[in-house]
């Protein structure tokens, strides 16, 4: 167990007693779908220093989690934090302390249009997606929001199926064909060289995030 890097607990069963026993894991990538997690397990994963990659969906994870997560786990790529309706703007100017952020998703939480100004600082973010939240589809902050962060490649604002509700960003583009965001719930390819992806196989429209 000792060289376990990727750890998969998708599982109601899964709470913030059970993550005290990960503590000392080397873990890159933990995905915990559906859990019973709260800000209380978000203490135990910070402790997990190497993790990399970390999805947390469909718990209970609020403001104070997002500041234990941000606060310890300065190597992190890619967080996954959708369906924790606890998560509110408050949490997404902990988040903003990642700045080795690459893939963030705080779909389906409280965070709101606003919440949007706090990213601009994460350089190295490439995909955002934070559908289903309150006023981020129409709000101007969006086009703000790319004409600040030229990396960005992937911002879904918007869970509809009619276009997946992904904006492509322009800004910055020099002749890159950006025609080839089809209608799949599944989008992918390669960041940097490494595949990042979000969700897994049990839910296919709020957190099943392949980055491209």
């Amino acid at each position: 167990m000792t060289t376990l890097e990727n750890l998969n607990l998708d599982s109601r069963d899964i709470s913030d007693d059970g993550l005290c026993h990960l503590r000392k894991l080397k873990l890159k990538c933990l995905d915990i779908f559906s859990g019973r997690i709260t800000d209380i397990g978000c203490v135990h994963i910070g402790q997990m220093k190497t993790l990399e990659s970390l999805e947390l969906c469909g718990g209970s994870i609020g403001d104070l989690g997002c500041a234990q997560l941000a606060e310890n786990l300065e190597n992190l790529t890619s967080l996954n934090l959708a369906q924790n309706e606890l998560i509110t703007n408050n949490g997404a100017s902990s988040l903003a302390a990642l700045i080795n952020l690459k893939a963030l998703n705080l779909s389906h939480t409280s965070v709101s249009a606003g919440s949007l100004r706090f990213f601009k600082d994460l350089k190295q973010l490439q995909s955002l997606a934070i559908y289903g939240c309150r006023g981020v589809r129409n709000s101007k902050r969006v086009q703000i929001l790319q004409g600040e962060m030229p990396n960005l490649k992937c911002l879904r604002v918007d869970g509809s199926s009619d276009n997946d509700g992904t904006v492509e960003n322009t800004s910055g583009s020099s002749g890159e064909d950006s025609s080839s965001q089809d209608n799949d719930d599944s989008m992918s390819s390669d960041i940097d060289g490494g595949d990042l992806s979000f969700g897994n196989g049990n839910e296919s429209d709020d957190g099943d995030m392949n980055l491209g």
